[in-house]
Formats: C-alpha cells, structure tokens, sequence
C-alpha cells in the first residue's frame, strides 16, 4: 500500500479497507484496523488477525485477547485506554505467520496510525511483532524487557499472551513487562513532532 494521507483514524481505516497491497485482501472477511483511544499512550502491536479477528473485525477478540485483558488489568492498565492493533491487518490463511513482504505492504498503515496516535510506548506482542519494528533477526529471549526505539517511539518487547496459554511463558512475566510500561509512562520522554 502506498504511504496513505489519511487526517484522522477514520479516514486511515476506510483507506484500509480498500487496501489490496497483497494477496490477503483476497481472503480475508475483514480487516482487523485496530481499536482503543486515539490519544493512547501505550500502543499494543500483536502479530495478525487469527479467524476470531477475522470474523469480528476486530483484535484480540479469542482466547489471548480475553488473556490480555486479564494481563492489563493485573498490571494496573485499562484496555481502553489503550491502542490495540497487529503488525497487519488481514488474516493469513490457516493463521500462519504472516509474511515479511505482507508485512511490507501493511506497515505505511502502522506508520500513519501511529503518527496520528503519537503513543509514548509501543509494546510488542510477541516474536512476528519485534521482528517488524526490530528487523527479521532479532530473538524474543534477547530483546524482551529491553527498551528501543522505532521511528523515534519507545518499543518494549513482550511475548505474546498466547505464550501463556501454551504453557512457554508464565503470565506474571508479562505482568511484570506491562508493570514497567505502566511505570515507564511517568518518565520525561515525548513522541516524536
């Protein structure tokens, strides 16, 4: 997709709609944009719509969405007040992972919601997403608990609350990650003019 010129969310979203940068707008039901505040501070970015997403429209609507939740309100955060949204915005088919060049085509999308969101954090949900903002190579065991920077924002790794549900990872890990955003909020740092 070319750099949309989208003013506000609503008109990003509606150009999304229309997007058929790669071969998943042939197959998908929906596409899953994104929700929560438009002036969040913290801006979740998951992985890909699984067929939950995929059928509602919107993210982490399954089993680790309701996994989330629970994990924010833990950790002192409302999903609310928050921006939730996937590294693209389309299913892939049998929810495999997507692809770099699908990536590609959906990070002008990314690019523009966060520029009219302008979070002071971006949390990455697991691997698929780390490896988007981070570069292909990176692991989730060395950059999980670390701070970056993306384009000029904050970005802490976390993994993805389907990790907990398989068993790989405790919950209170991400509990804990989400504690140190929460905490990080109170520091001096600005989004990027």
């Amino acid at each position: 997709m070319e750099k949309p010129c989208a003013r506000s969310l609503e008109e990003l979203r509606e150009a999304c709609r229309q997007c058929r940068a790669c071969g998943l707008a042939a197959t998908r039901q929906n596409v899953v944009f994104g929700e929560g505040n438009s002036r969040a501070k913290i801006f979740l970015l998951g992985e890909a719509p699984g067929a939950r997403e995929d059928e509602s429209g919107r993210p982490f609507v399954g089993r680790a969405g309701e996994l989330l939740s629970r994990l924010l309100w833990q950790a002192g955060l409302e999903r609310g007040d928050l921006f939730i949204t996937g590294s693209i915005k389309c299913r892939p088919p049998r929810n495999r992972n997507p692809r770099r060049a699908e990536m590609a085509a959906c990070r002008p999308v990314l690019n523009q919601q966060l520029d009219l969101i302008r979070p002071r954090i971006i949390v990455c949900l697991g691997l698929v997403a780390a490896q988007n903002l981070l570069g292909p190579g990176v692991r989730m065991g060395d950059v999980r608990g670390q701070w970056f920077q993306y384009r000029g924002y904050r970005v802490y790794p976390t993994y993805h609350p389907a990790a907990v549900l398989r068993h790989t990872v405790s919950a209170g890990l991400i509990i804990e990650d989400f504690r140190t955003v929460k905490k990080a909020l109170s520091s001096a740092w600005q989004p990027p003019q």
